[in-house]
């Protein structure tokens, strides 16, 4: 899809949901703000509980880098499912994250020395939705701490994207 056309898509859409939460007289999700776009404010009027003090949006998308040499199974895997149509670009949503993980890997048995691997993040998707595959534990954790350390200046609402190095 060509850009133009995505950005009017985004904007239409942002449209919608604006008018969805204003005469719903809220969020749209229970623990969300109720501030549909990301906005370009800073400090703790952008946060909800789940966020960390001192939190920020910024009014673009945040590229967060890992590591292709440290987390090669884990990059293969999110390659795959974003080529299978799962998207590039996430919205952080930290509120719900530990439930929408458990209903989603709820029917896949653990296996020794391997985890379940989520695209997207369960706190970087709003529903319970995602591509899990087994990849190294070791491969998978690490990802998750480096994801987790570059995101935490960041408030819920923020959107960013995972750019390998």
């Amino acid at each position: 899809m060509p850009r133009p056309l995505r950005s009017l898509l985004a904007l239409l859409l942002a449209a919608v949901v604006a008018v969805a939460v204003v005469a719903g007289g809220g969020a749209l999700e229970s623990g969300t703000s109720p501030r549909p776009l990301p906005g370009a404010g800073s400090g703790d009027g952008d946060r909800n509980a789940a966020d960390p003090a001192g939190c920020r949006r910024v009014d673009r998308v945040v590229d967060v880098g890992l590591s292709s040499t440290r987390y090669p199974a884990v990059r293969a895997h999110w390659d795959r499912a974003i080529a299978d149509g799962r998207p590039r670009v996430l919205v952080l949503r930290r509120t719900g994250a530990s439930r929408r993980r458990a209903r989603l890997l709820a029917g896949m048995p653990t296996r020794p020395g391997r985890d379940r691997d989520e695209y997207p993040p369960a706190a970087a998707r709003a529903t319970v939705d995602a591509d899990v595959a087994y990849v190294d534990a070791s491969q998978n954790r690490g990802a998750g701490s480096v994801q987790g350390i570059k995101l935490r200046r960041y408030c819920s609402g923020q959107r960013f994207r995972f750019v390998w190095y």
